[in-house]
């Protein structure tokens, strides 16, 4: 193995970056992440504030060379924080735009299940009543036991395993002791009515709570994955300008596209600091 230069932060990370590419491709995978893993190389030159603070807080430290155990977790802060920075490409706009489409469809959905689950208990109650007063004869009778089994058709597994006891169980007890279809059916109403706006596993709320915004959406989204429970370095964040100069190389942005420290700055103070108060 190859020992990295620890002459400077960027020949160390260039050449970290660079070795986890070749191996990417003798294993041909990552295949997506190799355009932007080899334009942070092409590019170092713009990130060196980024590598510098990088090892500046944890270290020369490689993932393959760690001499003692109480230096690996410094070795995975470098390691993985690079590997995000490489990932971070997947905070596109497009993604963000077709994420606060689907939540919208979600909290459409919940507030469309609860309202029709609604209706359609009541026509149930009714359609119960009239049978119990109207003279008219019901031919069949159908429970919410025979709900589930009647649903659940096509799922092999329930009719080997559960079929008979959920049966066996509908015989010893009469109706009074079971909900009926109305019941259940107003029950996932209910639920749907409880439930929480949808949280994505991985865009945090202050992206799509906000307008869009192409370096608002990234510099939130990067910055919050140092706050999950997850294995990156918790509570780290690159200065503004270390930012900035992430999201230049990321996105590829042209000479006279190129954001300042001073928009981080202004994203970070508007939105994270204004969700904290």
């Amino acid at each position: 193995m190859t020992k990295l230069p620890t002459n400077s932060p960027t020949d160390f990370c260039v050449a970290f970056i660079e070795r986890e590419l070749e191996d990417n491709r003798k294993k041909k995978i990552w295949m997506t992440r190799w355009p932007l893993m080899q334009r942070m190389i092409d590019q170092a030159s713009n990130l060196e504030k980024v590598f510098n603070e990088l090892i500046n807080k944890f270290g020369y430290a490689d993932k393959l060379a760690i001499p003692s155990e109480p230096e690996r977790p410094n070795a995975e802060a470098v390691w993985l924080t690079l590997e995000h920075i490489w990932l971070s490409d997947d905070f596109a706009k497009e993604e963000f735009v077709q994420a606060r489409t689907d939540r919208r469809e979600l909290l459409k959905l919940q507030e469309d299940i609860s309202e029709l689950s609604c209706r359609l208990a009541g026509m149930l109650r009714r359609q119960s009543e009239l049978y119990e007063l109207s003279g008219f004869r019901r031919h069949d009778y159908q429970t919410a036991v025979d709900s589930l089994v009647q649903g659940a058709n096509h799922n092999y597994l329930f009719g080997a395993y559960v079929k008979n006891e959920l049966e066996s169980l509908a015989y010893q007890y009469d109706l009074k002791y079971w909900p009926s279809r109305a019941d259940v059916v107003e029950a996932i109403g209910e639920f749907e009515e409880r439930l929480p706006i949808p949280e994505h596993v991985e865009i945090p709320d202050e992206v799509l709570d906000g307008r869009a915004s192409d370096h608002k959406d990234f510099v939130l989204a990067f910055d919050a994955q140092f706050d999950e429970l997850n294995q990156l370095p918790n509570g780290f964040r690159f200065s503004n300008q270390a930012m900035a100069d992430i999201i230049n190389v990321v996105l590829d942005l042209p000479e006279d596209k190129l954001i300042l420290g001073d928009t981080i700055r202004t994203i970070r103070n508007r939105y994270v600091v204004a969700n904290r108060n």
